[in-house]
């Protein structure tokens, strides 16, 4: 490329200042004043070769191509354009090129005029020229591809710094944690567990890690603690369980645990941050309170016998011996005056009235028909009595569900009843309906109305298992004390209740 005599350029000196005058200006105004200059203040040997170096190096190229007239001195070129780039950046490395490129176009030039090339100049002119150029934004894009690549493992470095710093500051707080705490990664495998559970279950991290926290587990809590754990990371939801977990003195001991699906920036599931709480003395006192209600209603059924019994078998009887009575002088008052006849006439009245408010009250009270013939008498006498006193019909929907246990068909007696009750002092509704349906694991009972409903902010109440009233709060006593449970479903059609009694729990 370079390789002719160096004949033309003696020919060609006197016409750079004319013809390549501007070319040489132009390219020298376009290489920033920085690039040629030195600070004032820096007169150091490095300041200076990284202002002048890639001049002295592309002049030294120059002139020994022209020297030695080196056929292929494009190589050398370039070397003195990558040491510019190198040495300077990339500003010193386009003057460089550009300084470079200026020799080649004046060296290629025809003899004869300067500037003007044949096909074999021109290709050279191009290639050397884009050669240079190329190399230039080829280093740079390498270099701040490097530079690129080294920020991003250095804040690779600096976030698992931050992450590790964070996690050691998280597990200290999570030690000091007066909970038990764990987390779990999206697919709620467990990863952490701090120092209070591992404690309060006497294990080690590792023997908790993944599943190993379910051996924990009653084996009666299990199966239903997995299933509801599974649910909610399934469907990225919270979780909530109450169960029985071993702790380090061998005992069992209940724990309410409470977990929330965490998410990141962006959206993304991150797992689950999870507590539980001691709930074993909050147990042991449900429990209590429990047995007391239980004793207390089995008190209450005694007195209510008792009760009924002496009504019906004395204040009855002696009501009824008083109405005779009383026929026997209504008859002797013939001769009497008319207030006297009035007056035992009205006695007679007010004694049979008695008489007859004395059985309703004993058998409110307790039905003999309960515990003589059993539910289904009891509560198809209880019914026909109950829409004789109030207007309002009732429906008896049942099978025939035979004797059930004693304390089952006591409950169930009193719930109908207090639902009954409840129809006629709140609902407002002129029917209701009673079904009761008998298989072998449960018996469930269902009394519906018609009414107004139970108002929204109650009906919460309820439902969060509130005590709104004294009606309410017996029936599900009633039923809890058997094993079972009471729903209260209501609007503006009706209020339903519903209560479900195993009968395991009965045997």
């Amino acid at each position: 490329m370079l390789g002719n005599e160096p004949g033309p350029i003696l020919r060609y000196l006197s016409g750079i200042t004319h013809m390549g005058g501007e070319a040489l200006h132009s390219m020298i105004a376009a290489i920033p004043r920085e690039d040629w200059t030195v600070s004032r203040n820096s007169w150091g040997i490095d300041d200076f070769w990284t202002n002048y170096g890639w001049l002295i190096t592309t002049s030294l190229s120059m002139i020994l191509c022209y020297l030695w007239a080196i056929p292929n001195a494009g190589v050398l070129l370039l070397i003195a354009v990558v040491h510019s780039v190198f040495v300077g950046g990339y500003r010193t490395g386009l003057s460089s090129a550009s300084l470079a490129t200026l020799y080649t176009a004046i060296y290629s030039s025809n003899p004869d005029q300067l500037f003007r090339y044949s096909g074999e100049g021109w290709r050279g002119l191009v290639g050397l020229g884009s050669a240079c150029y190329g190399t230039v934004f080829l280093i740079m894009y390498l270099r701040r591809r490097d530079a690129r690549t080294a920020q991003e493992a250095a804040e690779r470095i600096r976030s698992a710094d931050i992450r590790e710093e964070s996690e050691a500051r998280f597990r200290v707080i999570a030690d000091a944690a007066p909970v038990l705490l764990w987390i779990a990664d999206p697919r709620g495998k467990r990863i952490f567990f701090n120092q209070l559970w591992l404690s309060f279950t006497g294990t080690t991290l590792q023997d908790q890690l993944d599943q190993g926290w379910q051996r924990n587990i009653h084996p009666e809590d299990t199966a239903e603690v997995l299933r509801r754990y599974a649910t909610a990371v399934r469907n990225c939801e919270r979780f909530e369980a109450e169960y029985r977990i071993h702790d380090a003195h061998g005992e069992y001991r209940w724990v309410q645990d409470f977990a929330m699906p965490q998410f990141g920036l962006g959206g993304e599931h991150l797992g689950y941050l999870g507590s539980c709480v001691d709930r074993t003395e909050r147990k042991r006192v449900e429990r209590a309170l429990h047995q007391l209600s239980g004793k207390l209603l089995g008190l209450q059924d005694e007195e209510r016998r008792r009760i009924s019994r002496e009504l019906h078998d004395t204040t009855a009887q002696n009501l009824a011996v008083l109405s005779m009575n009383l026929c026997s002088v209504k008859e002797a008052t013939k001769i009497l005056g008319q207030k006297t006849r009035e007056a035992v006439t009205e006695s007679l009245s007010l004694a049979e009235q008695c008489s007859r408010e004395i059985r309703t009250l004993s058998y409110l009270l307790h039905p003999p028909l309960l515990d003589e013939l059993g539910l289904v008498s009891a509560l198809r006498a209880y019914t026909t009595g109950y829409t004789q006193r109030t207007g309002i019909g009732v429906e008896l929907k049942m099978a025939e569900i035979g004797r059930l246990p004693g304390e089952i068909e006591t409950t169930v007696f009193r719930i109908v009843q207090e639902a009954l009750t409840n129809v006629h002092r709140h609902s407002g509704s002129i029917s209701a309906e009673i079904r009761i349906v008998r298989d072998p694991k449960d018996v469930r009972l269902q009394i519906s109305d018609e009414g107004r409903g139970v108002p929204p902010d109650k009906l919460d109440l309820i439902s969060e298992g509130a005590n709104v009233g004294v009606g309410i709060a017996g029936m599900r006593e009633r039923a809890i004390q058997l094993g079972g449970q009471l729903k209260v479903a209501s609007s503006s059609r009706g209020t339903t209740i519903t209560a479900i009694l195993p009968m395991k729990e009965a045997a």
